[in-house]
């Protein structure tokens, strides 16, 4: 007889079965045990580096393009994406009660934020290559709002704290990476 076991869930795959079916995505995500840091290594770095890299179709949409500027926004949109999901870490210590950031921290809550701030590095990677379907992609985040609402029921908070948490989390992983990416493309000259 032969013994079925359940394979091992690779990080990408696990982003995209959070993405395609979120609340059984969530499950196997939170059962795989899997940490920040191989979630991080396996996917949300790759499809940063994807990001950065997709600025430069901009060179087969547009003829009046300047290396400089588009290598800077492919700088500025890996650096958004990346040092938002520790300002967002940051600003949820400073807004949520002790008590639910505890239980955050203790959670999969850095997983997460990563699979959050991966999906919207995906929708942002299509509209870099795909620019002509920009109305139609311009409503991807609302997905991202979508898979994180159905993975606030995991950390098991007290009934009236799950919207509450969901409202800040969602905040920040849409704000934050256009926060960063205005500051940023405000200081620096292009």
């Amino acid at each position: 007889m032969t013994e079925i076991t359940e394979t091992k869930l690779s990080p990408f795959g696990a982003i995209l079965q959070v993405m395609f079916n979120p609340v059984e995505g969530w499950k196997k995500l939170r059962r795989s045990g899997m940490n920040s840091e191989r979630l991080q290594a396996g996917c949300f770095y790759p499809l940063l580096a994807l990001l950065a890299v997709s600025q430069f179709a901009e060179f087969f949409y547009s003829v009046d393009v300047s290396f400089i500027r588009v290598f800077t926004e492919a700088v500025i949109s890996f650096v958004a994406f990346f040092f938002s999901f520790f300002c967002i870490r940051m600003g949820l210590s400073w807004v949520l009660p002790k008590k639910m950031w505890e239980k955050f921290e203790e959670g999969f809550g850095k997983e997460y934020l990563i699979v959050a701030l991966s999906t919207l590095a995906m929708f942002a990677f299509l509209k870099n290559i795909l620019p002509m379907l920009w109305p139609v992609l311009f409503f991807l985040p609302l997905w991202t709002m979508y898979i994180m609402y159905k993975g606030v029921r995991f950390f098991k908070f007290e009934p009236n704290e799950d919207m509450k948490f969901y409202i800040f989390t969602v905040a920040g992983v849409i704000g934050m990476p256009i926060l960063i990416e205005w500051g940023m493309t405000e200081l620096i000259p292009m």
